[in-house]
C-alpha cells in the first residue's frame, strides 16, 4: 500500500566509494572520501527508516547519481564540486542532478512520463 504522506528524498551520492579524483574536484584526502561516503549512506539509511516510521514513501535519489558523484568528469556530474564549473552552488546538485531528483520523486508518485 502507498503512503498517502509526502514523498521523502534521500541525498544524491556526493562523492564516490572510492577516493580516485576526488582530490583535485574536492580537495579531500582518501581517508576524507571513504568517510564522507560512508557518513552518507548512514543519513540516507536513517532518512529511510524515519520515513517509514512516518508512514511516508522514501525516495531513493542516491542510487541514480553514484558514478556522477562531485568528483566525475565534469559532463558526467549531476553533483558540483567545490569550485562548481556549472550554475550550482558548492557540493550541491547542478541542473542535470535536481532534474534526476525530481524524475526520482514523480516516478515515486506515479507522476513520471
Amino acid at each position: 500500500m502507498r503512503s498517502t504522506c509526502a514523498p521523502s528524498p534521500g541525498y544524491p551520492a556526493i562523492v564516490p566509494a572510492r577516493a580516485s579524483g576526488c582530490a583535485r574536484q574536492m580537495g579531500l584526502a582518501p581517508g576524507d572520501v571513504t568517510y564522507l561516503h560512508e557518513k552518507e549512506r548512514e543519513l540516507n539509511a536513517m532518512l529511510r527508516e524515519r520515513a517509514e516510521a512516518a508512514d511516508a514513501h522514501y525516495v531513493d535519489t542516491y542510487t541514480a547519481p553514484v558514478g556522477r558523484d562531485a568528483c566525475a568528469a565534469r559532463d558526467a556530474r549531476r553533483i558540483e564540486p567545490l569550485m562548481p564549473q556549472a550554475s550550482a552552488a558548492p557540493v550541491r546538485p547542478n541542473e542535470r542532478g535536481e532534474q534526476g531528483m525530481a524524475e526520482a520523486v514523480l516516478k515515486a508518485v506515479g507522476a513520471a512520463d
